[in-house]
């Protein structure tokens, strides 16, 4: 735990989703909140999308944080603007009009089920 899940739209070209999913769980794992080896990501490329009722020049990028409920709302919040202060920086050169969104969301601890496995040989 934590769970990212960050969309970003196909007008992004040279949108490297890897090098911003480790930029971010770096992020995440700088605020405090933590442990290395709980933050787990993946990345979807939108090609399907729209911005407003007809623009489809406008990009965005999105990063969904799902979290075990318990964080105070001060944690939630200054953790998304660190965040998004991130998620700026994976932004590749020359790009167009951009919005950046992060929406942090509680998930219920005691139903979250977790297991880790050791590799099979």
């Amino acid at each position: 735990m934590p769970h990212l899940t960050l969309e970003y739209t196909n007008n992004l070209p040279d949108y490297d989703a890897q090098a911003a999913l480790r930029t971010l769980a770096q992020a995440m794992f700088e605020s405090g909140l933590f442990g290395e080896a709980d933050i787990k990501g993946r990345a979807h490329c939108l090609a399907t999308y729209l911005v407003g009722t007809s623009d489809t020049a406008t990009a965005f990028v999105h990063l969904q944080v799902a979290l075990l409920s318990g964080r105070s709302a001060e944690q939630k919040q200054a953790l998304g603007q660190h965040l998004l202060a991130a998620l700026r920086t994976t932004l590749p050169p020359g790009h167009g009009a951009v919005q950046l969104t992060v929406d942090t969301r509680d998930m219920d601890r005691q139903s979250y089920a977790k297991a880790v496995l050791a590799a099979v040989s």
